[in-house]
């Protein structure tokens, strides 16, 4: 079967540009659970339960964050998010944009956030040549990004 299901009735190829960035969210939220877990079983790798908790609700924050961008993007529906941590995305882009690069010494949870960081870079790049005009996502994908970059950037303190 090569085709699926766009919306409603309209069915299109599954190499479709809205059908690959779908599945690049997808493969995107995994890549937080995924990190979630690795929160859940490591205590000493971020600084304590009390961190722990911090990141794993965060990264809570991201995918839901992540999933409302889909359900706007398959409902044809304004993105109307404009925060993350309490912190607008503006202010999020602000704060990140004075840190540092990161190093494998810098340990296991900073470089899996990096790591979930260059996955919103995937996706939001695959979302300029599906979503030409949806200005609205393409602008939460970016700020997205710097929202990872500034937990990076928390983890490190």
């Amino acid at each position: 079967m090569k085709e699926t299901v766009l919306r409603g009735n309209l069915r299109v190829e599954k190499n479709h540009p809205c059908i690959v960035f779908r599945g690049k969210l997808d493969s995107l939220q995994a890549d937080i659970l995924e990190a979630q877990v690795f929160l859940s079983g490591e205590r000493d790798s971020c600084k304590g339960a009390k961190a722990q908790s911090f990141y794993i609700e965060a990264l809570q924050e991201i995918l839901d964050f992540t999933r409302d961008l889909l359900a706007a993007e398959v409902k044809e529906k304004p993105f109307t998010r404009n925060t993350l941590f309490g912190l607008s995305l503006d202010e999020l882009d602000k704060q990140a944009s004075s840190c540092t690069l990161p190093y494998y010494t810098m340990g296991e949870l900073p470089i899996r956030l990096n790591t979930l960081r260059t996955r919103i870079r995937e996706t939001e790049l695959l979302a300029v040549g599906a979503l030409q005009d949806r200005d609205d996502i393409l602008y939460a994908l970016n700020r997205l990004s710097s929202a990872l970059y500034w937990l990076f950037c928390q983890s490190l303190l």
